[in-house]
């Protein structure tokens, strides 16, 4: 029968192995509090008492190699035989300084701030000593959950994802802007019901927009000339644009006074600028995202109907190394998707809201992700309707749960290393061979839309997929990787 243990599972296997070997007082405990510029430090031992003042040392080579001194001495005076480390995962300040000591070989532990801050005795007051000592308390009772820090490929799939989504936002932003302009410049010509341009963002519409951003400088270029104009820089519009576009101007109620309209033309073709470089910035982060989904067990997640590159990329990298969990509710946990639990005595209300205590991009990625497996995943389809009409009055708890199902289903599928397969396929009526064969030329299909000039390592993930079906259904996939 497994014990249970009120500490984290991680902690409480390394409490009971640290325990095991060596006694209380051979052990000691360094809380680090980090900074920009300099850190702080103390020694402490099992029983609270301080064997080092604070200290201060900068955040560089030197600094380090100073700190390990200190350590080191309180060491060789005190008997220590096991030396165990702590800071808080304070941002990207202590990524540096906790992969430095790990190389160097010390078992250092990142502490969720708000385990060690719930170890004060004055929640009211804060400085470096008070938090050494909280830091120190939650390192020594194991009461705390460790901040993961991921690395290799892993983290440069996080920084690109993490990186594109912000472009995204801002790209948006500038759209936004640039809209805002038009309706003042051009008014008519992005009209939501006759729309002139199939995409006002193409290459056509933004041409226009940026050569001749008023009605009346399209009047004094003429239909004739506006459309030879369209045909030199390759656009696809045709004489019917042209039309289109010089009959919206003749209806247009722009302002006929140009001296207010020449700074808005100059912010209108500033901010068309920045768009084209958030959009050449975005499409770059989008190739090497496909270069590196495809070195996790994340392009399994691409087997499933409705899941992008960037989608399967986003929630892998946010996941991170599969291997870490035990089991699906551990990630459901992580992005704070799970509901909060109050319960004393009798009283323990259900359908409480969600905790939101975990990895917001995550739960972000998730939440997205849901709406495009009801729109494109008939399993998950029937599931988010099933769910809606259980509660048709919130309908969000039907995208949250669909995104809980789609976290398990991707704890499966990557911890397992299997593509998707629904339930409606039977494994004994149904053609597997030729679902499975399609399914890979699905797979290969959405990561075609990207390209990268980087070399993709022999024995990455979509490799395996492909030697595993050939050897399963003794079938050359060669030929449909290069068709693809």
């Amino acid at each position: 029968m497994k014990t249970k243990n009120i500490y984290p599972a991680s902690n409480s296997l390394r409490l009971k192995k640290i325990m095991a070997k060596y006694a209380p007082s051979e052990i000691l405990y360094v809380p680090i509090d980090v900074a920009k510029y300099n850190h702080k430090a103390c020694c402490i031992n099992f029983f609270g008492d301080i064997l080092t003042s604070a200290f201060e040392f900068p955040n560089n080579s030197h600094g380090v190699d100073f700190f390990i001194l200190k350590v080191t001495r309180v060491v060789r005076t005190s008997g220590i035989k096991k030396i165990l480390m702590g800071l808080e995962s304070t941002g990207h300040y202590h990524r540096n300084l906790t992969l430095r000591l790990r190389a160097l070989g010390h078992d250092v532990a990142v502490i969720n701030p708000f385990d060690s801050w719930k170890e004060r005795l004055n929640k009211n007051t804060k400085t470096d000593k008070i938090d050494l000592g909280s830091i120190a308390k939650a390192l020594i009772s194991g009461k705390f959950s460790s901040s993961y820090i991921p690395g290799g490929v892993y983290y440069n799939l996080r920084r690109a994802t993490r990186t594109r989504r912000k472009f995204i936002s801002r790209r948006g932003s500038s759209q936004n802007v640039i809209t805002g302009l038009m309706d003042q410049l051009f008014p008519g010509l992005w009209d939501k019901d006759d729309s002139i341009f199939s995409d006002r963002w193409g290459k056509g519409s933004l041409l226009v927009i940026e050569h001749y951003p008023t009605p009346q400088r399209v009047l004094r270029l003429g239909e004739a000339r506006l459309a030879r104009f369209l045909r030199k820089n390759n656009t696809k519009l045709t004489e019917k644009t042209a039309r289109k576009i010089i009959s919206a101007a003749r209806c247009s109620l722009a302002s006929n006074n140009p001296c207010e309209q020449t700074m808005d033309i100059l912010a209108l073709n500033s901010h068309i600028k920045v768009y084209r470089l958030y959009r050449e910035i975005i499409a770059n982060l989008e190739n090497e995202i496909a270069h590196l989904v495809v070195q996790t067990p994340g392009v399994y997640l691409l087997s499933i109907p409705g899941i992008s590159v960037i989608y399967g990329a986003e929630i892998t990298a946010e996941i991170g190394d599969i291997s870490r969990f035990a089991y699906a509710k551990q990630i459901i946990s992580s992005a704070g998707t799970c509901s909060r639990k109050s319960q004393t005595g009798e009283y323990d209300p259900q359908g409480l809201p969600m905790s939101k205590k975990g990895n917001k991009f995550l739960r972000t990625s998730l939440n997205q992700a849901a709406l495009s497996l009801n729109a494109w995943c008939p399993d998950f389809n029937a599931y988010y309707t099933r769910k809606l009409v259980e509660k048709a009055d919130k309908k969000r708890i039907a995208r949250t749960a669909t995104g809980n199902k789609l976290a398990r289903l991707a704890f499966a599928l990557m911890k397992h290393e299997l593509l998707y397969r629904p339930h409606t396929l039977n494994s004994l009526t149904s053609n597997l061979r030729g679902y499975y064969i399609a399914l890979y030329g699905k797979i290969l299909e959405k990561l075609d839309r990207f390209s990268s000039e980087k070399i993709l390592p022999k024995d990455n993930y979509l490799e395996q997929i492909k030697r595993k079906l050939e050897k399963k259904y003794a079938v050359d996939l060669s030929k449909l990787s290069e068709s693809i």
